[in-house]
């Protein structure tokens, strides 16, 4: 499920297994240069707050980056990502 480098950066970024496994249950997905990415859209963000209680407004900003089911990388989103346009 995890790749040895998604989980060095969730530690170096501090980004709890919690956030992971709200975004694979509740994320938004794109595709991007052949790689999943699942963040938090309005919508995503509305069910995953009302389906649990307390979900803190620090997950929000996070996505994380799969290929071929695993979980490649993590981070916080800063800006918006860019559209893949064909």
């Amino acid at each position: 499920m995890l790749s040895t480098h998604a989980h060095q950066r969730m530690q170096q970024r501090a980004i709890p297994m919690a956030s992971i496994e709200l975004l694979l249950a509740y994320g938004e997905s794109e595709f991007h240069r052949g790689r999943e990415v699942v963040f938090f859209g309005k919508q995503a963000w509305g069910r995953a707050s009302q389906q649990r209680c307390a979900v803190p407004d620090r997950f929000r900003n996070h996505y994380l980056v799969l290929q071929g089911g695993e979980v490649v990388t993590v981070g916080h989103r800063i800006k918006h990502f860019k559209r893949c346009r064909k």
